[in-house]
């Protein structure tokens, strides 16, 4: 059966997409059969983080019948199977993200698990997203806003009958000048089960445009998003 589990966040900039991409990698390096989607169509980045700076073939297309799926899924050099959405306005204006259920229906049977990176914040898309998903992880930073923001964020995965299933820590600096691991697990009422450094090989792999867990297999940002993977495997 296909789990669908959308990578959520309260605010933008918390490194939500870069940890969808690495932990799809990482379940995919576990032998998983994943496919990442781009599911925030306003934003959209995924393409943009795999290499693809203008795709022709999107989900966008797909929703407008002009595409199948298999022509939308496009396959990193990593092997990592993913439908981007498009960057355009034009693109994004003949959108209706009421339409999404329809590439759940297609992915479902399809792969062992679909992550879908969601829209920041708490809008429609937002909703959208996590009426069709299963589960939700949340994706933060060691800041008071950030997880403050977050707060937000899982009472509306609750309110659509997501599992949460708990915290990504992203981007943090060893516990100088922000909030302690014990602090976010204490305000969010989640538990942390990976805690991603500020790490310069994160910012070479997002130059590079591929997974971090590809290029550097064995750095620390690695090893943590291989713990959300094997985490995910033993639900």
């Amino acid at each position: 059966m296909t789990r669908f589990i959308a990578f959520v966040s309260g605010k933008g900039g918390v490194g939500k997409t870069t940890a969808a991409i690495a932990v799809s990698q990482a379940l995919h390096n576990l032998d998983k059969k994943t496919i990442l989607i781009d599911a925030n169509l306003v934003t959209p980045n995924i393409g943009l983080h795999l290499g693809i700076l203008q795709p022709r073939n999107t989900l966008n297309r797909f929703l407008r019948k002009e595409k199948e799926l298999a022509e939308i899924t496009h396959e990193h050099e990593s092997g990592l199977s993913f439908i981007p959405a498009s960057p355009s306005y034009t693109e994004f204006q003949k959108m209706d993200p009421q339409k999404l259920s329809e590439v759940y229906e297609h992915l479902d049977g399809a792969a062992d698990f679909v992550i879908v990176d969601a829209p920041s914040g708490l809008g429609y898309e937002v909703s959208e997203v996590l009426k069709n998903s299963d589960e939700v992880l949340l994706v933060v930073t060691p800041t008071l806003s950030s997880v403050i923001d977050a707060l937000k964020t899982i009472e509306l995965a609750k309110a659509h009958h997501n599992l949460v299933l708990g915290v990504v820590l992203n981007m943090s600096n060893k516990g100088k000048h922000e909030l302690s691991s014990e602090k976010v697990e204490e305000i969010l009422g989640q538990k942390i089960i990976a805690n991603i450094p500020f790490h310069h090989k994160v910012r070479k792999a997002l130059h590079r445009q591929a997974p971090v867990n590809y290029l550097y297999r064995w750095s620390k940002p690695a090893r943590e998003f291989k713990k959300v993977a094997q985490q995910l495997c033993m639900e």
